[in-house]
């Protein structure tokens, strides 16, 4: 049969279309080249899930012992709505949870955030650091399905998270309260007991606690060795610890208030060494205190045997009160050849400045020795009744008298050679009276 024209050119019109049916088709059902987009590939999977995170934490700021309450930043950071969300903190040795440690959110939208609060407490005497609390997270996706329209996902998903915080405390160590025994001190006083309370008000503990005492301007003195250190250990956050020192006061020690420089060393609980510097204030009273300015005998040259010789002595009060019924005593000394006809005399009162005059009166003995003997003085008085001191005072001084060799001396006034002039005097009025007398005859 032959065909027509017509429908010749029908047929190849047919096989073209069906061989670029072909070619679309192979082209479509081919493997796609490998295209450089991972970001946005992993961008629309992401935005397929709901995930919930923890984006910040404040303050992040604590000191041991200290209880805060802080703000958490809880993100949904997926394309999913999530709801349900349950946030499960878990305290630790250190840090734990005041009130509920779950947290419930009811929905939380896609890319939304929100703050939930919770209340943190850190341990006392918590060593400085960073510490963690872990939180246990679930939820469940919430979205819109085209066939279904809004549904919750049937499988909860779950995360473990946590928020930190740094922990930093420090050691303040100062002084409390103070004690003395006795409780009036005085310059002079020995064997003083004085307690101080070392009290820790910081939020971290010290150990190995040392305290001493500097005494660099010599008005005290330890009263024996080591009573001016004092150890006392460890001292957590609020504790207080009494530290005991003995100590002799000068006589020279200015009355009033005086600080007495502490040198405190310690540790912290990791084992570093620190050292501050402290003050112990205590009141020292006022007292008389006397000094003898001048002395001098009568005669003024004595010798063996002589007898009625007068010691007179002027005292001072350089103290910083007021004395009362102050006398001057000689002690007896058994190397000193003087036998006391007069031992004391009363001065009365001196004032702060003042002097007053005392005068004692012995003989020597004739077989004394020729050199210088030291001489014991006591001098006693009150304190200033006025002040309400009603201690008795004792001061022992010491003087120096020269016995000379020669005859002795005889009573209380004598000058060398004066036997002789009396001597030559007699002489002279008895040739007057016999002249006298051959004139009347």
């Amino acid at each position: 049969m032959k065909m027509s024209k017509r429908t010749k050119n029908g047929g190849k019109k047919l096989l073209a279309l069906c061989t670029l049916s072909l070619v679309f088709v192979f082209a479509c059902t081919a493997p796609l080249p490998s295209v450089p987009m991972p970001s946005v590939l992993s961008t629309v999977s992401a935005a397929s899930f709901a995930s919930i995170t923890i984006t910040d934490v404040q303050p992040m700021g604590f000191t041991p012992g200290e209880t805060r309450e802080l703000q958490v930043t809880v993100k949904n950071n997926g394309g999913r709505d999530a709801k349900d969300i349950r946030l499960a903190f878990q305290g630790t040795e250190i840090l734990s949870l005041v009130g509920p440690t779950v947290l419930h959110i009811s929905t939380l939208n896609s890319w939304s955030s929100k703050e939930v609060p919770v209340t943190i407490h850190v341990k006392e005497e918590a060593p400085n650091g960073i510490y963690s609390v872990p939180v246990s997270v679930t939820w469940r996706e919430y979205y819109f399905d085209p066939q279904k329209g809004y549904v919750t996902d049937p499988e909860e998903k779950t995360a473990l998270l946590g928020i930190s915080f740094n922990v930093q405390g420090s050691v303040v160590l100062n002084v409390g309260d103070i004690t003395t025994d006795p409780t009036d001190i005085r310059p002079g006083s020995e064997n003083v007991e004085i307690r101080a309370f070392i009290e820790n008000s910081g939020e971290a503990a010290a150990k190995d606690i040392d305290v001493q005492l500097l005494l660099e301007d010599g008005s005290f003195t330890a009263s024996w060795s080591g009573t001016d250190r004092s150890y006392l250990g460890r001292l957590n956050s609020g504790e207080k610890s009494e530290a005991v020192f003995h100590l002799d006061l000068l006589e020279s020690t200015t009355s009033g208030q005086l600080s007495i420089p502490l040198r405190i060393s310690y540790k912290d609980t990791s084992g570093q060494d620190y050292e501050v510097l402290r003050e112990l204030v205590i009141q020292v009273k006022p007292k008389p205190d006397f000094e003898i300015v001048s002395y001098a005998t009568e005669p003024a040259s004595i010798g063996l045997g002589s007898t009625g010789v007068a010691l007179s002595m002027t005292v001072r009060n350089i103290g910083s009160e007021d004395a009362e019924s102050a006398s001057v005593r000689m002690t007896g000394e058994a190397d000193v050849p003087f036998d006391y006809d007069v031992k004391s005399d009363f001065v009365g009162n001196v004032d702060i400045g003042d002097e007053g005059e005392a005068i004692v009166k012995f003989d020597v003995d004739d077989d004394a020795v020729p050199r210088v003997y030291p001489i014991g003085i006591e001098i006693r008085c009150t304190g200033d009744r006025d002040l309400g001191d009603d201690n008795v005072y004792i001061f022992n001084k010491e003087l120096k008298v020269e016995v000379s060799p020669g005859s002795s001396q005889k009573g209380g006034f004598s000058l060398p050679g004066f036997e002789a002039l009396l001597s030559a005097l007699a002489l002279v009025l008895v040739v007057i009276l016999l002249g006298t007398r051959r004139i009347r005859i």
